[in-house]
């Protein structure tokens, strides 16, 4: 467990941060970051189920001005590693990544700060002409933070707080854990209902009904429906159907 922790911290300190930055928006997402967890616990396919219903509830959350509502490395990489080492449910997965994700908004809101001292250090060695030393204050010194912020508290929950976690949520009355196994399926949903508000057009309201049909009452797997929707889209383009609906954009 120590190994894995180490390593679940070093992601965590990687999805924290900004490591290398193309990199980091790859991976910096539940469904990713649940299965490179999931992968260090000896279980990827599991990690990648937890990181998936995770990342449905945040489907329509839109970033503002770089502040955003949860902290995706503690909902993505923290929140799998204790629902998984607890023996949890990715329902109840869920509830413990909203909480997770909330509090981890004061790591980097914390983050950010700190790292703002950094790049005024910075700027007096370009007034010097040091740009040698640059890579301290702009990587090696962030990457610590964010170590101390994101890597520690991962390391910490792994190592100390699964069992911890585990015995907490078995001293639980039953009617408790079903509610979190409720909560945890109605949120998904929300973060679904998010996403259409997000990205709704009057015009593609039949494509979310087809789309209904075919999980609700026809039962196709995820994969059928994908091909499904890919079809429906190369014909939706190759019809012209999207030049028929253009001047309907400005009454939408």
């Amino acid at each position: 467990m120590l190994v894995q922790g180490l390593l679940i911290g070093l992601l965590a300190t990687i999805c924290g941060g900004t490591f290398i930055e193309y990199l980091v928006w790859i991976i910096r997402n539940p469904i990713i970051e649940g299965a490179l967890t999931g992968l260090i616990l000896g279980d990827w396919m599991t990690g990648a189920t937890i990181g998936a219903t995770i990342q449905l509830i945040y489907m329509g959350q839109i970033t503002v001005g770089g502040v955003s509502s949860f902290d995706k490395c503690y909902a993505g990489v923290i929140a799998t590693a204790v629902t998984m080492l607890s023996h949890q449910t990715p329902e109840v997965g869920v509830t413990i990544a909203v909480t997770l994700g909330t509090i981890g908004l004061l790591a980097s809101n914390a983050l950010m700060t700190v790292n703002v001292a950094f790049v005024h250090m910075a700027d007096r060695y370009i007034e010097t002409g040091e740009t040698k030393r640059l890579w301290i204050y702009n990587w090696l010194l962030p990457q610590l933070v964010s170590a101390l912020f994101y890597g520690v508290p991962a390391f910490i929950c792994v190592y100390f707080g699964a069992d911890v976690f585990e015995n907490f949520m078995s001293s639980l009355p039953t009617q408790v854990n079903n509610a979190l196994n409720v909560v945890g399926s109605v949120l998904p949903a929300l973060g679904i209902g998010m996403m259409f508000k997000a990205v709704y057009k009057k015009k593609f309201i039949a494509f979310a009904i087809i789309g209904f049909v075919l999980i609700a009452y026809l039962g196709l797997d995820i994969i059928a429906c994908t091909l499904v929707g890919v079809a429906a889209a190369i014909l939706y383009w190759s019809l012209g159907l999207d030049k028929l609906t253009e001047g309907e954009n400005s009454n939408e």
